[in-house]
């Protein structure tokens, strides 16, 4: 196995990972807190707001878990304009277009996560720093942009979009 599609194994079975495991947890966390709470033992401190921040990683995480299977959202009204002869090119030029886009992203989260580190701010209710969950902001923007640069480099790893 080539080192590119290492890489792209190794981004898509951890993050794959971490968000089925957030999941689970978000799932049992609510279950429980719904339970005690029916039940008369109170809730658990911060149960919902914990969730929220775990939803927040679970749906970034999944920017890179969809471009790795060819499920992100693409335009597809002006596909005709470009031959299919063509087409391959038009689809490298794409891949170093969305790396760049989503490397932009990255260093703009990376500064947004970089003040939350400068003033201090805390994640309300948990009360813990906020850049901690602000994390996976640049890590996801640049997770993905690396996808599409091995994409770019290198065509044939470039999943087939799903088409539904």
């Amino acid at each position: 196995m080539g080192v590119n599609k290492r890489v792209l194994s190794i981004l898509f079975a951890v993050e794959a990972a971490v968000s089925v495991s957030a999941y689970i947890v978000i799932a049992g966390l609510l279950l429980v807190d719904v339970a005690m709470r029916e039940f008369g033992f109170g809730s658990i401190w911060g149960a919902q707001r914990i969730s929220v921040y775990l939803m927040i990683v679970i749906g970034f995480l999944g920017l890179g878990l969809a471009a790795s299977r060819g499920r992100h959202l693409r335009p597809h009204f002006m596909d005709w304009v470009i031959p299919e002869v063509k087409a391959k090119l038009a689809e490298r030029i794409g891949s170093v277009l969305m790396a760049l886009i989503f490397g932009s992203f990255a260093i703009i989260g990376a500064q947004f996560m970089l003040e939350a580190i400068e003033y201090g701010d805390l994640a309300r209710v948990i009360k813990i720093p906020l850049w901690y969950i602000q994390i996976i902001v640049p890590y996801a923007f640049f997770s993905t942009a690396l996808r599409y640069l091995i994409f770019a480099l290198d065509p044939e790893l470039r999943p087939e979009e799903a088409l539904e």
